[in-house]
């Protein structure tokens, strides 16, 4: 789909055949979700059912699921993730991204990996802790300053959670307007945390479609943080630290729109 995926493991306990075959099952993940859902890809079940091709029923379970699943990010974001009114038909990118990162590591856990990261192009799907030992260390996540990306804006400790930013960092605005299904920018990023991380990617993308605003319906979420970066380089941030702030610069730990350590 476009995207650079890392698999990060730091389980000193499994053995090199557990980690070989931990990878290639979590590797394989990602080329099915590619396989399924890629709209760069023609033969793809979603470039067919954006086509009329192909009905929902003759699709594979998981792309019922998904939609099912940008139904409810609809509801949760009044309307500012929409699927349904994307540029050429149907189109469940903005969410799917962080769904097969997640399902990734779900692979990984399977095999007996305690301690990794999935990062899909800056999306992560975390457990664990970096330190590969059952510490309660968890990962350092840093957020990258959207006015210089070679910096680090904030961190944040996490794990056993999805982490999911949405900025122009690389490829420009990638948010739609469900409205007028027109590109924008209405934030310099917004970086969310959450229990899942396909949900985490689409209020990511909905928050850079609506802006500043959509402060109001993140805080609404149970069990969501959020970090924006306004276009005029405020750091606004839900929960229980709330509020305009000036951002926080430190050295770069990396290039993509989050980094761990």
């Amino acid at each position: 789909m476009g995207s650079t995926v890392t698999l990060d493991v730091r389980d000193p306990q499994v053995s090199p055949p557990r980690l070989e075959s931990a990878l290639a099952t979590a590797v394989a993940v990602l080329h099915e979700a590619d396989r399924v859902f890629s709209t760069y890809d023609p033969d793809s079940s979603v470039s067919r059912l954006r086509r009329g091709t192909a009905a929902l029923g003759e699709c594979p379970p998981d792309v019922a699921n998904v939609l099912a699943m940008c139904d409810v990010a609809y509801e949760q974001t009044g309307g500012w993730f929409d699927a349904w009114a994307m540029p050429g038909g149907v189109d469940p990118t903005g969410l799917v991204k962080g769904w097969a990162a997640q399902r990734a590591l779900h692979a990984l856990t399977r095999h007996g990996i305690r301690h990794a990261v999935v990062n899909a192009a800056g999306d992560l799907a975390v457990t664990g802790n970096s330190s590969g030992r059952d510490d309660g260390s968890g990962w350092r996540v840093g957020v990258l300053d959207p006015g210089d990306p070679g910096r680090v804006l904030d961190s944040v400790r996490v794990t056993g959670t999805g982490v999911a930013t949405s900025a122009s960092y690389e490829r420009g605005p990638l948010a739609i307007d469900p409205n007028t299904q027109q590109p924008v920018q209405r934030l310099a990023s917004a970086t969310v945390i959450g229990p899942d991380l396909a949900l985490a990617d689409a209020y990511a993308t909905a928050a850079v479609a609506h802006g500043p605003d959509a402060l109001g319906w993140l805080e609404m979420l149970a069990e969501v943080r959020a970090i924006l970066v306004t276009l005029d380089g405020k750091v606004l941030r839900s929960g229980r630290s709330g509020g305009p702030h000036s951002p926080r610069r430190g050295r770069a730990a990396g290039e993509s729109s989050a980094t761990t350590t």
